[in-house]
């Protein structure tokens, strides 16, 4: 059991972070300093301080040259931060401290938080649901049939896009051939949105693509049948190199790339 007195002592800011890392599998150390916008060392210590009062537990990979430790809230951290919520009469999350690391959050939550933090006052990533939450919340739109990785509010310069996210795993099954290869899932990113006439709540649809082919074979797809929603594409690889809030984002049959922001007006 961990340090029942470090528990009731535990700052805001550390309750934060238990809560962050109960939500979203695990993290970095410097994932954690750009999330609460603290200095890493201060991050390491609130993370430390966890650790010692048995609420998270820590690894890391023995052929990382890095060394970085990734952090994960244990049965006893997940149990302090429901009762927590249940006693405030705040809404328990769904598979609290049991979700796996969503590929959402390394590619687009957690850089536009850090533009976020970059521009103050200019832009701010106003809201964001992890996948589970996201599921949820287009249940209550009827929409129970996507199966989106995660839904976002991305405000900037007066201006505001709400946004579901989906990410491209690659290829599927036992595809063999080249061709086969090259669209092999794609198909079932956009299955959904073909089979609903409903108005999506949402500004844009927005699908990372696991590379520029596949992308390509995407934008083909969505030029041949548009949807009503407009649909943005971009690859990993592009958004390793910039931004997601830059010029990375596609709309089928525009010869430019847009901004983030530009993606639900820019038809």
């Amino acid at each position: 059991m961990g340090d029942r007195t470090a528990v009731r002592r535990l700052s805001p800011r550390r309750w934060r972070i238990l809560s962050f890392l109960a939500q979203h599998g695990s993290a970095s150390t410097l994932d954690v300093a750009l999330v609460c916008d603290v200095s890493r060392l201060t991050a390491h210590r609130d993370l430390v301080g966890l650790y010692d009062a048995g609420l998270v537990r820590r690894e890391h990979s023995a052929e990382d040259r890095t060394h970085t430790w990734w952090y994960e809230a244990t049965a006893e951290g997940t149990e302090v931060l429901r009762r927590d919520l249940a006693a405030s009469g705040r809404p328990v999350p769904l598979q609290l401290g049991r979700r796996p690391p969503s590929m959402a959050d390394g590619l687009l939550f957690l850089p536009l938080v850090e533009v976020s933090r970059r521009n103050p006052g200019r832009c701010e990533l106003f809201q964001w649901l992890a996948t589970m939450e996201t599921s949820a919340w287009l249940r209550q739109h009827d929409l129970a049939h996507l199966r989106a990785d995660g839904y976002g509010v991305w405000l900037e310069d007066g201006q505001c896009l709400r946004f579901l996210v989906h990410i491209d795993r690659g290829p599927v099954g036992d595809a063999i051939a080249e061709q086969e290869e090259r669209t092999s899932g794609l198909s079932g990113l956009l299955t959904g949105y073909r089979r609903t006439d409903r108005a999506l709540p949402v500004g844009a649809v927005l699908i990372i693509a696991q590379d520029a082919e596949r992308e390509e074979q995407l934008l083909d797809d969505l030029v041949r049948e548009p949807l009503s929603t407009p649909v943005a594409t971009t690859s990993r690889d592009s958004l390793y190199r910039y931004w997601p809030d830059e010029q990375v984002w596609q709309l089928p049959g525009c010869p430019c790339r847009c901004r983030l922001i530009e993606v639900g007006t820019s038809r």
